[in-house]
């Protein structure tokens, strides 16, 4: 019987010491969702993976699915831009329940990242606050300007950041009531 391996980009969120030379590691996939992935001999000086999975980065990881835990086989360290890397860990860490596909919020994130020079700072944070509390299902789609959740779905990263210039103050108040409730 073979060993089915899935290859997946994944968002490195946290690193857990485990027994003598592992490592557990949180990962936000964008196949899987959250994945708690068991990494053997990774805290080796010869550990070929260690350089790969640094917390609070993005890599392109290879899983394999065994009885009862995700083990990390094989990743491949992505540059992306680490502008908004602690707020996108810090945020997902939070949010983020159990496995189960979200490629929408996935491809989201990486889309801003790779936007992030083009756009105002301080916008951008809320921005990115935003889309993940929608996509999660804390906030209301419908603050930014869209008429449902099918429309929001279907605005690109320069469209909502659009819509988020001509509406900020209902947003960012939106997102600072919903973090009220949460208790953040």
């Amino acid at each position: 019987m073979a060993i089915e391996k899935h290859t997946t980009d994944s968002f490195v969120l946290e690193g857990y010491e485990r027994a003598e030379h592992d490592k557990v590691f949180a990962l936000f996939t964008r196949e899987f969702g959250l994945v708690l992935a068991h990494a053997k001999s990774i805290r080796k000086l010869e550990s070929k993976l260690r350089a790969h999975v640094l917390p609070g980065s993005m890599a392109t990881v290879t899983l394999v699915k065994g009885k009862d835990v995700w083990r990390l086989v094989g990743a491949q360290e992505k540059h992306a831009s680490k502008r908004f890397m602690p707020e996108i860990v810090f945020y997902l860490k939070r949010f983020m329940k159990g496995e189960g596909a979200n490629k929408a919020l996935y491809d989201r994130i990486v889309s801003l990242l790779g936007r992030v020079d083009a756009y105002d700072d301080s916008k951008s944070r809320t921005l990115l606050l935003y889309v993940i509390l929608v996509s999660l299902g804390y906030a209301d789609a419908k603050v930014i300007g869209a008429k449902d959740i099918k429309e929001y779905a279907r605005f690109t990263v320069d469209d909502l950041y659009t819509h988020l210039l001509l509406s900020y103050v209902p947003v960012r108040n939106h997102v600072i009531s919903v973090m009220k409730e949460m208790q953040l």
